[in-house]
């Protein structure tokens, strides 16, 4: 058998490109996105499973009339080309022997044939979107102390019904979408959680939800019985009082510790999110080597606590004493573990003083995927581009109970958020900055970063991590 493309990732037409991502994020430890040249989603379509290296290399000869050297060449420039900080399209080519028949995604070259004057390499958003970040309920069965979500802002809401819900799977997958990003809120408090979590697998998708709930023993076999290959437990401590500290529960910790053994019984996979704060940190290496000990446990991630924009508490911030001790401890885990275990490390201050190093680090920031990549549907139905935003009337760009999905892509406000006016800055320093249509349309300003600074009525305020911006709230 000959080579093929990593059945975890997608190759997809985007207007004058095409762009290569992964399918299923939650169930890979490193994810990737690139746009291509139509040419190189040619090329890259041509990997079949039939075909092996010098096969490809011909039939590139043969599609484009060049000679044989110069085929090579175009096929080792694209397996060069890089899709993330660690990896190249060549680490997605795998030997079609080593790949279950019914996973593997054969494309059609013809699929990326545009004509040339149509080619477009420049416009970071995608044509149309490639994520979705669903929103079914602001409710929880937990009061986190470190919360970052706007709960009482949906209060009282009526939220979307089984139908709408099933039509935007549909809209989402006609766009090439593969996977359903659940947030919240908590999806098990709603009455109809295990039909949301059905509709979704059986239209083919991948689900990727992340639950505090404390589940019973029948909740997950029927969990496992949907289908369900994997899911996101919230845990923040060993030591189960100081889970029910952290969660403002008793008796939560013992119940949530238990239903992470019941989910490895019935045979689905789990990922685990822990948020540091000085009142866990100690606890948390301990909790670190528990976890990845755990055979069904394939991804533990551990975070600092940061400023949110609606909930927040200073006294939440982790010591750079303590966060120095828990990545010395953590470093022993990661060496045993080391695809099993995962640490951001302390947050960043935005505000550093020496300016040489702040431009360096913004200039090399994060590329931001709000509005560009994918949008956010809230409990409500509407529409927004950043989870944390939630109901932030300026950023919401559309409402599902009156659109569709690409209606609501291709909206006015959408356009507006994406391609902003210099001119509508009345002040600050984006007023008259001489980047900022590249710092907007490159790597993008992080609104949400900007409103945690600066308040929730500074719609136009620098992302803080600006080397021209004020010094603002503290945000680690």
């Amino acid at each position: 058998m000959g080579l093929l493309l990593s059945p975890k990732v997608n190759l997809r037409p985007d207007g004058g490109r095409a762009i290569l991502f992964t399918a299923n994020p939650g169930d890979n430890r490193d994810t990737v996105f690139s746009f291509l040249y139509p040419q190189q989603a040619v090329i890259l379509s041509l990997f079949d499973g039939e075909r092996d290296l010098a096969a490809v290399t011909e039939a590139v000869a043969y599609l484009f009339d060049l000679d044989i050297e110069a085929a090579s060449g175009q096929v080792d420039a694209l397996l060069a080309v890089r899709v993330n900080q660690d990896q190249t399209i060549r680490s997605l080519i795998m030997d079609a022997s080593s790949i279950d028949p019914e996973e593997a995604r054969i494309y059609d070259p013809k699929t990326y044939i545009i004509p040339t004057e149509l080619i477009d390499m420049e416009d970071v958003r995608c044509q149309k979107p490639c994520s979705l970040l669903v929103l079914p309920t602001m409710r929880c069965v937990t009061n986190c102390r470190y919360c970052y979500a706007d709960r009482e802002g949906f209060r009282g809401k009526p939220e979307f019904d089984l139908n709408l819900y099933r039509r935007l799977l549909k809209e989402a997958s006609e766009c090439g979408i593969e996977t359903i990003e659940i947030s919240g809120g908590d999806l098990f408090c709603r009455e109809d959680a295990f039909d949301l979590i059905e509709s979704t697998l059986s239209a083919g998708m991948y689900l990727n939800i992340p639950t505090k709930c404390p589940l019973s023993r029948s909740q997950v076999r029927r969990l496992a019985a949907t289908g369900l290959s994997s899911i996101q437990i919230s845990i923040d401590a060993l030591n189960p009082e100081i889970i029910d500290q952290l969660m403002g529960l008793s008796g939560y910790g013992k119940k949530i510790l238990q239903t992470l053994d019941d989910l490895g019984e019935a045979g689905i996979k789990v990922r685990t999110n822990t948020v540091l704060t000085p009142y866990n940190i100690r606890d948390a290496v301990a909790l670190a080597r528990y976890l990845a000990e755990k055979p069904h446990v394939f991804i533990s991630h551990f975070t600092c606590y940061g400023r949110s924009i609606y909930r927040h508490d200073d006294s939440l911030f982790c010591s750079p004493e303590d966060v120095a001790i828990f990545e010395k401890e953590f470093s022993t885990i990661k060496e045993d573990f080391p695809d099993k275990v995962t640490f951001s490390g302390a947050n960043d201050n935005p505000y550093i003083r020496d300016e040489a190093v702040r431009a360096n680090n913004f200039w090399e920031r994060a590329y931001c995927t709000a509005n560009r990549r994918g949008v956010v549907v809230l409990p409500d139905g509407k529409v927004t581009i950043c989870e944390e935003l939630y109901n932030h009337e300026h950023f919401i760009i559309g409402d599902l109970k009156e659109q569709t999905l690409l209606e609501v892509w291709n909206s006015p406000k959408a356009l507006e958020l994406a391609y902003p006016d210099q001119a509508a800055v009345s002040n600050g320093p984006c007023h008259n900055c001489s980047d900022f249509q590249q710092c907007h349309e490159g790597l993008g300003r992080c609104v949400r970063e900007a409103l945690k600074a600066y308040g929730l009525d500074q719609h136009y305020a620098p992302d803080p991590r600006c080397p021209r911006a004020p010094v603002g709230s503290r945000l680690a």
